[in-house]
């Protein structure tokens, strides 16, 4: 019994980490009018961000020249700049593209960068990667309840990205966005710049993926290219699908549902054999959830509601 606890104490954390994720995609791609294909390479670059900055220098064995060892609350804030700062630089050539050029631009540069993590071993190892990675207030608890200390964390930081996100979408800032998302043509003759409203939220979602990224290192303890291929965005883009694009709601409800859906069958113990079908079966069964989706509720568990003027507060309402 206290094994399956703690076996959906990790899961429950884990869903933290991709419910960061599809809020940070939710905000681009559901509220925003930004389709984007490369959410992971953020994810990456906060994570390689943080432990270049808190991880202690390399070891004999070890390639990397940085680890500067500082506080793992400089590594968090640095990693969410990285993060938007990382954005801005992609946005500057790239959002004056139609939405199906910055598809395939943002799904390319997030190859780069992971291909850059693999042969760069002067700055990441390369695909040795960087193991042992300390996680914070570890030795502050015994090491069976650190679990539910890392989950704690993660809920907070979940609850950050999700007060954010809200807080976007309630704003003056947020109805921009979703006048560009609607008709950008109508937005532009409103006054909307869509390039610069475009670009601030592209960072916003870059420095939540960034952060994102580093309880991804808390929860793996290690950093290696493999963690960041294209499948994680096409995962958290399934999740997204799942619980409803432009819905706060849906796009963290979306993330647990993902994890239990395709990581659940992990604590069923087998034989090597009926593993490998396992893993096969899991995939299956994310695709199966999709095709339901998609098929009788094409707009997710939570499709997105259209906010009427009796929704807004007397704040909005002034301002509007």
């Amino acid at each position: 019994m206290e094994g399956l606890i703690l076996f959906a104490v990790s899961m429950l954390t884990l869903g933290a980490v991709y419910g960061m994720l599809c809020l940070a995609l939710n905000l681009e791609s559901g509220l925003g009018p930004l389709w984007d294909l490369g959410i992971v390479s953020f994810f990456g670059i906060g994570a390689y961000t943080y432990v270049l900055l808190t991880a202690p220098p390399a070891a004999d064995h070890q390639s990397y020249i940085f680890g500067f060892g500082l506080p793992m609350w400089i590594g968090v804030v640095a990693s969410m700049v990285a993060g938007g700062v990382a954005a801005w630089l992609i946005g500057l050539p790239t959002l004056k593209l139609k939405r199906e050029y910055f598809l395939i631009v943002t799904l390319a540069f997030a190859e780069v960068i992971r291909q850059v993590y693999a042969n760069e071993e002067w700055l990441t190892n390369g695909v040795a990667g960087i193991y042992g990675l300390q996680q914070p207030l570890r030795s502050t608890v015994p090491a069976m309840q650190y679990s539910y200390v890392l989950l704690a964390l993660a809920l907070l930081g979940l609850a950050f990205a999700w007060a954010v996100t809200r807080s976007i979408g309630a704003s003056p800032f947020g109805r921009a966005c979703k006048a560009l998302r609607e008709n950008e043509a109508l937005a532009i003759t409103a006054g909307i710049d869509p390039r610069g409203v475009s670009m601030r939220v592209y960072m916003v979602a870059g420095a939540l993926a960034g952060l994102a990224g580093v309880f991804g290192v808390w929860y793996t303890t290690l950093i290696i290219p493999g963690q960041f291929e294209a499948d994680l965005t096409f995962f958290v883009w399934a999740a997204l699908i799942i619980g409803g694009i432009g819905n706060q709601r849906g796009a963290l409800i979306g993330a647990f549902v993902f994890i239990l859906l395709h990581d659940a069958l992990r604590f069923i113990q087998v034989s090597g054999e009926w593993a490998v079908t396992l893993t096969s079966l899991r995939t299956a069964l994310v695709g199966l959830a999709l095709i339901l989706i998609l098929r009788f509720r094409p707009e997710g568990l939570f499709g997105e509601r259209p906010v009427t003027f009796a929704q807004r507060t007397p704040q909005e309402a002034e301002r509007a």
